[in-house]
């Protein structure tokens, strides 16, 4: 996010929105995704925020995570900023049919930014390093950096 390279520019809102239909062996997902966001540009290289996290997949689950991050911009070249988002998550997961589970997890989300204006910024997250849990359905530690754990969000800086 390249909130910091505009002084005035402190607080933004923004997140994402996604939609996706496979087919995989005859088995077809529907899922969606929702992700309002919300943060605070502290200096030129530190940010904090939340994004609310809600994840819908037909027939298989639902999810609803809050998830607090701190964001360090590491490098700029021109309009790209390139950081890594240390973020938690709380939340749950009910399996369709099954009784909802307390999910939390830590880890690093790197990512790359561009302003297009003062105010308008579009940001890509590719991949997640760390550790998640899910109470009875078990643990996830992981390092992914695939298209699989890409993701795009839209910003309005004020």
């Amino acid at each position: 996010m390249l909130t910091t390279m505009v002084a005035s520019a402190q607080w933004y809102v923004g997140g994402g929105i996604g939609f996706s239909k496979t087919e995989t062996a005859g088995v077809e997902t529907t899922q969606f995704a929702f992700t309002p966001e919300v943060g605070y540009a502290i200096n030129e290289d530190w940010t904090v925020g939340a994004t609310l996290e809600v994840d819908w997949t037909k027939d298989v689950q639902t999810a609803f995570a809050v998830a607090p991050y701190a964001r360090y911009t590491f490098a700029k070249a021109g309009n790209f900023s390139f950081f890594a988002d240390a973020a938690l998550e709380i939340g749950s997961i009910e399996p369709e049919g099954g009784d909802s589970q307390f999910l939390w997890g830590a880890g690093i989300k790197p990512g790359i930014a561009y302003n297009f204006t003062e105010k308008i910024c579009v940001a890509a997250h590719v991949g997640w390093i760390g550790y998640r849990s899910f109470d009875d359905l078990g643990e996830d530690t992981a390092i992914r950096l695939n298209g699989n754990d890409l993701s795009f969000s839209l910003y309005y800086n004020f």
